[in-house]
């Protein structure tokens, strides 16, 4: 009928003119270097049985990466005696007992298993052999916005610390790797991490409810550059 014809035409013309108005657009992610593997369980035994005992480590706020945006870690210091900031290495610890109590959402869940971590027996073996410890105290993380450290006095916590207490899980920020639970940061004073980087981070062990808990070796592995054609509009705002 003639106007279904004109309808069809209008719409053909109206994408036509929509396409017309964007560009494909090369886009570029660079290379980086992340953790060869991110979530560890361990079975720990308890008065009613095995508990789960959930460890994540990050090195970045995935939740925050998006399109071309370059991965990079997020904390910096100025030391005396410099007028410049250096960026600091850390990795980011979040640590629970599986379905443990949300102080910030909820009164229901497991009661909290005491998880005590001492940051003074971590390191780093570097690719020549050499190491590198991390910092004595543990530090808190944002409660607003972002996962990362807060690099100030007093968001440190002397070691060993309860990685699990309300205190950490009560500060969960809104893009984050893990939106039930908070985390803490051990931090290594060293600004050469790159994308070639083949580290390997030496935690040692937490004590869980009384129990000495192994934690294994956790490597970095490199993540090639990524390169895509996206659709972009022909004015750009």
């Amino acid at each position: 009928m003639p106007f279904e014809k004109s309808l069809k035409a209008t719409l053909l013309v109206l994408l036509a003119a929509s396409l017309g108005a964007c560009l494909p657009w090369p886009r570029e992610r660079s290379a980086y270097a992340d953790l060869c593997q991110s979530e560890y369980q361990f079975k720990v035994p308890g008065a009613d049985g095995k508990k789960t005992i959930i460890l994540e480590t990050y090195l970045y706020d995935h939740a925050a990466q998006y399109s071309d945006r370059p991965f990079e870690q997020g904390v910096s210091k100025t030391f005396p005696g410099e007028t410049w900031s250096r960026r600091q290495f850390y990795i980011q610890l979040i640590a629970y007992n599986k379905g443990r109590i949300r102080p910030t959402r909820s009164s229901s869940g497991e009661a909290p298993i005491p998880i005590l971590y001492d940051s003074r027996q971590a390191y780093i073996t570097f690719e020549d052999g050499s190491q590198l410890k991390a910092l004595p105290d543990v530090y808190l993380g944002d409660n607003e916005t972002y996962d990362y450290p807060m690099y100030y006095e007093k968001y440190a916590r002397t070691s060993p610390y309860d990685i699990n207490s309300d205190e950490v899980h009560s500060r969960v920020p809104r893009i984050t790797n893990n939106s039930s639970y908070g985390s803490v940061y051990l931090i290594f004073p060293t600004e050469k991490f790159n994308a070639d980087s083949k580290w390997t981070i030496n935690l040692g062990s937490m004590d869980v409810g009384g129990q000495k808990v192994d934690l294994p070796p956790m490597k970095t592995c490199y993540q090639p550059v990524k390169k895509w054609i996206g659709i972009e509009p022909l004015m750009r705002p």
